[in-house]
C-alpha cells in the first residue's frame, strides 16, 4: 500500500534511454558572497512583479537584477524584524512578506518601505490562503488581514509548517499533520510517527492529490489509510530532506543532505551529489520565477540558477580520456571520436566503444580522418595511417611522411585526395604519393585546412592563404593582415562567398564580388579564433566554433557584413556550464574534422568531452532587457516607482546620478548601455555595462532621461529602452524679474563711473602694457625654469638614487612600451630570430658584506656592480636595480641564439672582477643569473605576456639558488606544451612543476666551483 501511494517510490531504470532528458542538461550559473549577496547562507527567494530576484539570507535581505546585490537589513530599515530570514512569500498584490527569527515585516518593492506585524517570535512558514488573506506558522497560527493580526484560534500549538491547497490548508504541529477546511473551519488530524514528533518539518508538498513532508530525518507521505509513513525508494534511510518542488512542466524536484534529486514527466530519477555540484550546499528553497528558471537557495554556498540548457555535453561512458579531438561521422552513420589516447565510437545513448587505445595510439593527435572503401585514413602527428576496421593495429601509408604532422586528407577534384601537413601538400593517386607542383612557392609549406571544389581551390597555411585557379597559385590578401596570417579553417559558400579563420587576426570574408572584410572582436567576432565552420544548408545557418564557444549567422544576413558589424547569435559561451560540470573551453582543435552533423545535432569536439547542439535550436522568445530606472542619487535619494513619468526635482537638486538597470540572469555583464538627457546631451553617453548617469550643475529645466539597452550581440536598433521627464525648478535668482533688478543696477554704477574710466584710459593702457611686458618675461623664465625642474623630477622619479640605474617604476612603464614596439615589428624581428631577453641577476652572499664591512662597503660594491652592468649592455638596453641587490638586465631586440653565451659572460665577469672597498681591501663576489625571453614559442602559437616571462626569469634565478647559487640557468619548454591549455593557467608555478615533471620542461643550467664573497686574503 505505502508503495502504490509514494509519488516517488520508482525504481531506477537500468540504462538511460537516449529519449530521456538529463539533469546534466541544466544550464548552472552561481552567486555568492564575493558577488556581493548579503550571505552564502540563503533560506527563501522570490521574485517581485518587476522581476528582481529576492534572497532571504542569515544577515539581511538581498535584491538582485542579475549584476549587482543591493541589501537591506535592520540596521538601515528599523521595521524589517530581523537579518535573519527564513521565508519569503510575494503575494497577490506584489508585496513581499519577509518572515525572520524575530517576526514578520512586509516590503513594498516599488517603493522600498517595509511594514512590521505584532508577530514577535520565530516566523516558519507563510502562505496566501485567499487573496488578501496571509497566514503565518510561528509560535501559534496568525493571520494577517487589512493589515490586522489575528490568531487562528482552534491552532493552540507551534505551527512549523503550511501550505495552501484550494479550499484547505494543511499544517503541521508538534505532534500531527492538519487538514484545515478554509469554509467551515473543520480540522482533520493525522498523528506524526514518534520519530517527526522529535525532529524539524521542513517542507508540506501537495503533488498528484498527494500530502507529502521534507523532514530532518528523511521522506514522508500520507497514504490513503491516514497513514503519515516513510517512503526510502529514493532517498537513504534517515537523509534530511528539505524541499519538495515541482515546477511548471511537471518536473519534480528533491533537495536532501548533500545531494539534489530531479525528475523529468514520465522519467526516471537522477540526482547531483555534492562532489559533481562542487561543494555540499544543502538546497533549502527552491523557487521557479517567471521565466521557468529554477533558483535554488543554498544553506552555505550562496544562490543557484538552473535552466533548461539547449546544450547536451556529453563524456561517453567508457571514455578514460575526456579531451577530444577530431571528430568524425563514418559512411554507416555512427559518431567517431579520437581522444588524446583513443579513437572509438560514441553512441547517442553516450557510450563509448574503443577501437584504438593508447598502446597503438600513443600520445599521438589524429588531425584528420578520411573513409576510403575498406579502410579509414588518418591524419596524426607522426604521419599517415591506415585503419582497417575490426583489427586493432595500424599501418603507415606513406613513408616519406613519417615523423611529419599530417594535418588533413581531403578528396581532391580532380580525383585522387589531398594530403596536407608539417612538409607541405601532397597528392596521392595511384597508390602514389606526389609532392604538390607548388610547395616552393608557399611561404609556409605547413598547410593547415584546403578547400576543393569543381571551380575553386583555396589552400591554407601557418602564413598566409592560397588559391590555385588555372594551373596558377596566387597569394590572397595582399597588403592587408591576411597575407602574413595563421589560416585556421575554410569555408566556400555555393555563390563563391569565402570565409576564413584565422589564428590572430581574426574572420575573413571575401564576397563575390572580390570585396574583403575582416571582423574581431572590435566589430562584433565573439570569442577569438574561428576553429571550425559549417554551412547548414537546410536551416540556412552558417554555425562558427571557437576555443570558448559557438555562435551561427543567418546565410541571410552575409550581404549585411558589407558595412554592418558582425551580429551573430551566441549559442554556447564561455559562461555556461551545465549542472554537475565544470566549465569547459570549447572547442579546440583546428580546422577538419573539428564539427560534424549528425542525427540533427552538431557536434563539437571540447576539453571535456563533446557538445551537441540541435540544429533546429530556437530561442523560445526574447527576453525582455527594458531598462527599470531605479533612483536619483543627489542631496538625497528620490526612489522611481515602475513606468513613472515624471520627477519633479528640488530647487537646488542640480546635481545629481541617475541609477538603472536591465534584468539578466544569464549574463548580465554582456548588457550595454547607452543615455542621454534629452535637452542637455547632444548625443548618446556610452556607458558600456556601467549602470548610472552622473550630472553635475544642471541648469533648470524641463528635460527627458532616456536609457537604452542591448545585447552585445545587438545592433542599438534593436534595443530596448525608457524614459522619464525630469524637472529641474528655477530658483528666484534665476528668474527674469531679479534679471532686470540687476541689470538696472549694474547701469546704474556703469553710468557712474563711465566718466573715471574714459579720464583714465589712456593712463591706464599705458600702465598695462608696460606690466604686460614685463609679467610676460616673468612668465616665459619661469616656464624655462619650470621645464628644466620637471625634467630634473623626470630622471628621478625614474632612477635609483644609489646607483643611478633605472629603477622598478621605470620597468613597469617602459617594459609594456617595448612589448607594443616588438609586437608592432613582430614578423621582421621572427625572421631575425630577436627576441626581448629579460636576465635577472643577483649577487650571492650580499648581506655578508655589509655584516662584515659595513654599509658604506656594501653601497660601494653596488656603484661597481652597476658600473660594470651599464659597461656590458648596449646603447638599446637598459639596467634596472630591481630590488636590494638583485638586478634586471633588459636587452631589446636582441638576436636570441647569443643569449646563453651573453648570460654566461656576464656571470663569469661579475665573478672575475676584484673590487676595491672604502678601507683598501679587494674582494670578488659571484652571482646567480637567471633569464627568459619573450615571447615565448609554443605549440598552437607564441605566449603573449611578459609578466610571465618575467616570472619566468624569476624562477629560473631561484632555481641556481636552489642548486647552490653562482650560475647561470634559464627554463626550456618541450616543443609539445600547447599555449592554449598554458596561458589559462591561474598558478603558474605549479603549472611548471607539473610541467617538469612530466619531462615537458627543464632548466639549462651553468653552474661555477665557488660561491659567495671572497675577500683579497682569501685569493692565493
Amino acid at each position: 500500500m505505502m508503495l502504490r501511494w509514494c509519488w516517488i517510490c520508482l525504481l531506477f531504470s537500468c540504462s538511460l534511454q537516449a529519449i530521456e532528458r538529463s539533469l546534466h542538461d541544466y544550464d548552472i550559473k552561481h552567486w555568492d558572497s564575493a558577488d556581493g549577496l548579503a550571505s552564502n547562507s540563503v533560506r527563501a527567494l522570490t521574485q517581485d512583479q518587476q522581476g528582481y530576484i529576492w534572497a532571504g539570507t542569515l544577515y539581511g535581505l538581498s535584491r538582485f537584477d542579475g549584476y549587482r546585490f543591493d541589501t537591506f537589513t535592520s540596521q538601515q530599515y528599523r521595521q524589517l524584524a530581523s537579518n535573519a530570514i527564513n521565508q519569503l512569500m510575494t503575494d497577490s498584490q506584489g508585496l513581499v512578506w519577509i518572515g525572520t527569527k524575530s517576526g514578520l515585516s512586509r516590503l513594498d518593492p516599488n517603493t522600498l518601505s517595509f511594514e512590521r506585524f505584532n508577530i514577535l517570535s520565530e516566523v516558519t512558514a507563510i502562505a496566501e490562503v485567499r487573496p488578501g488573506e496571509v497566514w503565518v506558522a510561528a509560535e501559534q497560527l496568525f493571520r494577517v488581514q487589512a493589515g490586522q493580526v489575528s490568531r487562528i484560534s482552534p491552532v493552540r500549538q507551534p505551527v512549523r509548517q503550511l501550505r495552501s491547497s484550494g479550499d484547505y490548508v494543511w499544517l503541521t504541529t508538534t505532534e500531527h499533520l492538519i487538514r484545515y477546511e478554509l469554509e467551515s473551519g473543520q480540522m482533520q488530524r493525522y498523528l506524526l510517527p514518534r520519530e517527526l514528533q522529535q525532529n524539524p518539518i521542513y517542507d508540506i508538498a501537495l503533488t498528484d492529490s498527494q500530502v507529502h513532508l521534507a523532514t530532518e530525518v528523511g521522506f514522508y507521505h500520507l497514504n490513503s489509510d491516514g497513514e503519515v509513513v516513510r517512503c526510502d525508494q529514493l532517498l537513504q534511510e534517515h537523509m534530511a530532506t528539505y524541499r519538495i518542488f515541482r515546477d511548471s512542466r511537471g518536473s519534480d524536484w528533491i533537495s536532501s543532505y548533500s545531494r539534489l534529486h530531479q525528475r523529468h514527466q514520465g522519467q526516471t530519477w537522477q540526482q547531483i551529489s555534492a562532489t559533481e555540484l562542487g561543494s555540499s550546499p544543502w538546497f533549502y528553497d527552491i523557487f521557479e520565477d517567471k521565466d521557468n528558471n529554477i533558483w535554488l537557495a543554498s544553506f552555505s554556498d550562496g544562490i543557484f540558477r538552473a535552466s533548461p540548457g539547449h546544450v547536451r555535453r556529453v563524456v561517453g561512458e567508457g571514455q578514460t580520456d575526456p579531451v577530444v579531438r577530431s571528430l568524425a561521422v563514418t559512411p554507416e552513420q555512427r559518431l567517431l571520436i579520437a581522444t588524446q589516447s583513443s579513437l572509438g565510437y560514441l553512441s547517442h545513448q553516450g557510450h563509448f566503444q574503443p577501437l584504438l587505445d593508447q598502446p597503438v595510439l600513443g600520445s599521438q593527435s589524429i588531425h584528420d580522418i578520411h573513409f576510403a572503401d575498406d579502410s579509414w585514413w588518418l591524419a596524426m602527428d607522426s604521419g599517415l595511417f591506415r585503419y582497417e576496421p575490426g583489427t586493432e593495429y595500424i599501418s603507415s601509408l606513406a613513408s616519406e611522411l613519417d615523423g611529419s604532422t599530417v594535418r588533413l586528407v581531403q578528396p581532391r577534384h580532380a580525383g585522387g585526395l589531398w594530403v596536407g601537413g608539417a612538409a607541405g601538400l601532397f597528392f596521392w593517386q595511384d597508390q602514389q604519393l606526389r609532392p604538390f607542383a607548388f610547395n616552393r612557392e608557399l611561404e609556409s609549406r605547413h598547410v593547415t585546412t584546403i578547400q576543393d571544389q569543381n571551380w575553386y581551390q583555396v589552400i591554407g597555411t601557418t602564413r598566409g592563404l592560397y588559391q590555385l585557379q588555372q594551373q596558377r597559385l596566387q597569394r590572397l590578401g595582399i597588403g592587408s593582415p591576411l597575407y602574413n596570417s595563421y589560416i585556421i579553417s575554410l569555408l566556400v559558400l555555393p555563390d563563391e562567398t569565402l570565409l576564413i579563420g584565422t589564428f590572430d587576426d581574426g574572420l575573413f570574408v571575401r564576397f563575390p564580388n572580390g570585396e574583403w572584410r575582416q571582423f574581431d572582436n572590435s566589430n562584433g567576432l565573439p570569442y577569438g579564433p574561428v576553429v571550425a565552420m559549417l554551412l547548414d544548408e537546410q536551416q540556412e545557418q552558417l554555425w562558427f566554433s571557437t576555443l570558448k564557444g559557438v555562435f551561427r549567422l543567418p546565410l541571410s544576413s552575409l550581404s549585411l557584413l558589407k558595412q554592418d558589424p558582425l551580429q551573430a547569435e551566441q549559442i554556447l559561451t564561455p559562461y555556461q556550464r551545465q549542472l554537475g560540470n565544470t566549465p569547459g573551453r570549447c572547442c579546440n582543435g583546428a580546422g577538419h574534422s573539428k564539427l560534424v552533423l549528425w542525427q540533427d545535432q552538431l557536434w563539437f569536439p571540447t576539453l571535456q568531452g563533446v557538445v551537441a547542439i540541435d540544429r533546429f535550436f530556437q530561442r523560445s522568445n526574447d527576453p525582455d532587457f527594458r531598462p527599470l530606472l531605479q533612483q536619483i542619487v543627489g542631496q538625497r535619494s528620490y526612489l522611481l516607482q515602475a513606468q513613472q513619468p515624471r520627477q519633479v526635482l528640488p530647487v537646488n537638486e542640480r546635481s545629481f546620478t541617475i541609477h538603472y538597470t536591465a534584468l539578466d540572469f544569464f549574463n548580465a555583464t554582456s548588457l550595454q548601455f547607452r543615455y542621454r538627457l534629452r535637452g542637455f546631451d547632444q548625443s548618446w553617453q556610452q556607458a558600456a555595462s556601467r549602470r548610472e548617469a552622473i550630472y553635475t550643475n544642471l541648469p533648470p529645466g524641463h528635460y527627458y532621461f532616456e536609457v537604452q539597452v542591448r545585447q552585445q550581440n545587438q545592433s542599438w536598433a534593436e534595443a530596448q529602452s525608457s524614459q522619464i521627464e525630469l524637472v529641474v525648478p528655477r530658483r528666484f535668482d534665476e528668474t527674469w524679474m531679479y534679471q532686470v533688478l540687476w541689470f538696472a543696477l549694474l547701469g546704474l554704477i556703469l553710468s557712474g563711473v563711465f566718466w573715471l574710466v574714459r579720464r583714465n584710459n589712456q593712463q591706464q593702457q599705458l600702465a598695462l602694457s608696460r606690466l604686460v611686458r614685463q609679467r610676460t618675461q616673468e612668465l616665459e623664465n619661469s616656464n624655462n625654469r619650470l621645464n628644466e625642474l620637471n625634467a630634473q623630477l623626470g630622471q628621478l622619479v625614474h632612477k635609483d638614487t644609489l646607483t643611478g640605474l633605472r629603477n622598478r617604476r621605470f620597468l613597469f612603464e617602459q617594459l609594456p612600451k617595448d612589448i607594443e614596439h616588438y609586437q608592432r615589428n613582430r614578423q621582421s624581428l621572427q625572421q631575425q630570430g630577436k627576441c626581448v631577453a629579460l636576465i635577472h641577476l643577483d649577487l650571492d652572499g650580499f648581506k655578508s658584506i655589509n655584516d662584515q664591512y659595513g654599509q658604506s662597503a656594501g653601497d660601494s660594491l653596488l656603484q661597481q656592480i652597476s658600473a660594470l652592468l651599464l659597461r656590458e649592455t648596449r646603447g638599446s638596453d637598459y639596467v634596472v636595480r630591481y630590488a636590494g641587490e638583485e638586478f634586471l638586465l633588459v636587452l631589446r631586440d636582441i638576436d636570441i641564439s647569443l643569449l646563453w653565451d651573453f648570460a654566461n659572460k656576464l656571470h663569469a665577469l661579475v665573478g672575475s672582477t676584484r673590487y676595491p672597498l672604502p678601507d683598501g681591501q679587494r674582494i670578488q663576489l659571484t652571482c646567480s643569473v637567471g633569464y627568459s625571453v619573450y615571447p615565448l614559442q609554443l605549440i598552437g602559437g607564441q605566449l603573449m605576456n611578459w609578466e610571465l616571462s618575467l616570472q619566468l626569469a624569476e624562477m629560473a634565478l631561484y632555481r641556481v639558488k636552489h642548486e647552490g647559487k653562482d650560475g647561470v640557468a634559464t627554463l626550456v619548454f618541450d616543443g609539445r606544451v600547447d599555449a592554449f591549455e598554458f596561458e589559462e593557467s591561474m598558478h603558474i608555478e605549479a603549472q611548471i612543476e607539473q610541467l617538469l615533471s612530466e619531462g615537458l620542461a627543464q632548466f639549462k643550467i651553468q653552474a661555477a666551483n665557488h660561491q659567495g664573497p671572497i675577500s683579497e686574503t682569501d685569493v692565493p
